[in-house]
């Protein structure tokens, strides 16, 4: 079994912000008709999106994780959890009930927790592949670090960098040169530090230097607490904030214990993903995005001439060139004529 594990939020947003961003070009992005119109095309790309990224990985089981809107256990814990984000696009919900109706049309398997995020289904499940026995890897794509994490020997992490379908694979052999840290060490790391995206506050004066030795030093927090012992000021200056470094650990670790039934054949590909099928429309939707964006990033060039300033002149310009600027004489006039 290879399983694949989509973070549905990234892609459906990174989808609906370009629709967006098009309707204020287009300066009618207020009105109804856009709205509607924004909802129907970004669905379709995002259910193109999903087709096309099952066709390029080539998963045995998948599944589409989404966060649920609603607050959850973190918000519980600290007030002003992800309390500094900007409002979530009016065509957000829409578009979410848009997709979960088009996926059970076409039976793509999809999830969402209530009273949890799309991180914890993420561990959770990957978490129980691994237990199985059938299982040969799991592949996490989403644009999320946090997801780091979660990477194991068999659980590997495709970071999307530029674009959907750009990304960069994240494995236990590399993880350190993009967190610093081990994955089972980056909580604490984030506990220690604190995290701007998701608003978690981190001790005031600690260094991160200082706070990688502390993660180097010992594998898991909870045991520095228990033995209350301090060997140098950062070790103390941790000590006293040890309620505050505790809290943030249960808002910075993915949950990968929650429970639920699961079933394997519940996730196949091969029971909606039709082989020899040909593109879907969606799939056709997608490649006219990514072309008509590759074209809006091209460089335009100048009006005055339409060849590369810094492209070299060849053999044929450069005579043509030298025709042009030589003077006509009579007798070359004359023969000419």
């Amino acid at each position: 079994m290879q399983l694949l594990l989509i973070d549905g939020n990234h892609i459906m947003y990174s989808v609906l912000f370009r629709h967006i961003a098009k309707a204020k070009k287009r300066g009618d992005y207020e009105t109804d008709e856009a709205t509607e119109r924004i909802v129907d095309k970004a669905c379709k790309q995002f259910t193109g999106t999903i087709r096309k990224l099952v066709r390029r990985f080539r998963p045995t089981h998948m599944c589409v994780i989404f966060d649920n809107d609603a607050q959850n256990f973190r918000h519980r814990l600290s007030p002003i959890y992800k309390a500094n984000r900007k409002e979530r696009p009016k065509e957000v919900h829409p578009l979410k009930q848009r997709i979960y109706q088009t996926f059970r049309t076409e039976g793509i398997p999809y999830m969402y927790a209530s009273d949890y995020e799309g991180d914890d289904l993420l561990g959770t499940i990957a978490r129980r592949a691994e237990e199985s026995p059938r299982c040969r890897r799991v592949v996490l794509l989403s644009g999320d670090m946090d997801l780091a994490q979660l990477i194991t020997q068999r659980t590997h992490l495709y970071l999307i960098t530029t674009g959907i379908f750009t990304g960069t694979w994240v494995t236990l052999d590399n993880v350190k040169e993009h967190v610093q840290v081990m994955p089972e060490q980056l909580p604490n790391i984030k506990a220690l530090l604190g995290d701007r995206t998701d608003n978690i506050k981190g001790i005031s004066g600690l260094r991160r230097p200082n706070a990688l030795r502390v993660v180097e030093t010992y594998a898991d927090l909870t045991d520095f607490f228990e033995k209350g012992q301090s060997r140098n000021k950062t070790e103390s200056l941790i000590l006293r904030h040890r309620e505050h470094v505790m809290n943030n650990l249960e808002l910075a670790r993915i949950r990968c214990d929650l429970r639920f039934q699961l079933r394997w054949d519940d996730y196949r590909v091969s029971t909606w993903f039709g082989t020899g099928a040909g593109r879907s429309s969606q799939e056709r939707d997608v490649e006219e995005l990514d072309a008509e964006e590759r074209e809006d990033t091209r460089p335009q060039a100048s009006a005055a001439t339409t060849t590369d300033a810094n492209e070299p002149p060849t053999k044929k310009k450069r005579r043509r060139r030298r025709r042009s600027k030589r003077p006509t004489t009579t007798s070359e006039a004359t023969s000419n004529e």
